[in-house]
């Protein structure tokens, strides 16, 4: 039995699943049961959350079932769908956190409406580009998911350095209550996106020179790198318990 064994990887990605599943399932559970949890700067982290519980949910399981399976236009687009969903919220969730460090103020005064019409608008987004690539070729599949993982890379990653450098120019500021709760929300989102972009570069390095490896060693690299891309919709809620003192004392409210 070798690494690339579809009767290793099988288990591996279901079981990989249902942890994701899991997890993602408590944390809605817990934004859903405390109510001063839902509140305008968590709206597109419960979306995200949303995301990855459907990557754990469809993607996963389809990914292992369907891993030898000529798929049709539909299955790629609803396979595609959610991890597309978690990559788009990861930049809104970037140029949210931008806007709400360089203009607190004006942040404050962000509708829940517009946030809702945020929120649908990224899941409108994320279908178009889903069925788009569904229709690709192969190759052009690999180039298109590729650029799609940079361009979210390259958005997450200015977005942030400009934080981190208004953070930096303006320390004063950090005493006042609201913009300090703020900024270390940014922080901890720093960590989410970071430990996401982790998980989706070597995917991107990967379809630009893929070409040249044997299909054997195609095949167990691409199922390495699906299991470690999936193990971010795992690493989300962790943060948020680690770094959110409000979602730590719901969980424990939720378990006892």
């Amino acid at each position: 039995m070798t690494i690339g064994d579809s009767s290793v990887w099988f288990p591996v990605l279901i079981t990989e699943s249902v942890v994701i599943l899991i997890i993602n399932a408590i944390t809605i559970i817990a934004f859903a049961r405390i109510r001063h949890l839902r509140k305008h700067s968590t709206y597109l982290i419960i979306n995200l959350t949303v995301a990855d519980l459907l990557v754990g949910a469809v993607t996963g399981p389809l990914y292992s079932l369907n891993r030898r399976k000529e798929k049709n236009v539909f299955e790629w687009a609803i396979e595609l769908t959610f991890p597309i969903a978690s990559q788009v919220n990861l930049s809104l969730i970037s140029l949210e956190r931008l806007h709400a460090t360089r203009f607190p103020f004006k942040h404050c005064l962000i509708t829940r409406r517009l946030y809702f019409k945020i929120i649908v608008g990224s899941w409108l987004i994320t279908f178009a580009i889903a069925f788009t690539m569904a229709y690709l070729s192969v190759e052009a599949f690999e180039y298109a998911w590729a650029s799609f993982s940079l361009l979210t890379l390259l958005v997450l990653t200015v977005s942030y350095i400009i934080v981190i450098i208004n953070v930096q120019r303006n320390p004063h500021s950090q005493n006042h209550g609201s913009i300090h709760m703020e900024r270390k929300l940014s922080v901890t989102l720093f960590i989410v996106t970071a430990v996401s972009v982790l998980t989706v570069l070597p995917w991107a390095i990967n379809d630009f020179i893929g070409e040249e490896l044997s299909n054997a060693s195609r095949v167990t690299i691409f199922n390495v790198l699906a299991a470690i891309f999936f193990a971010s919709s795992i690493v989300n809620p962790l943060v948020y318990a680690i770094r959110m003192q409000e979602f730590r004392k719901a969980i424990r409210n939720l378990v006892s």
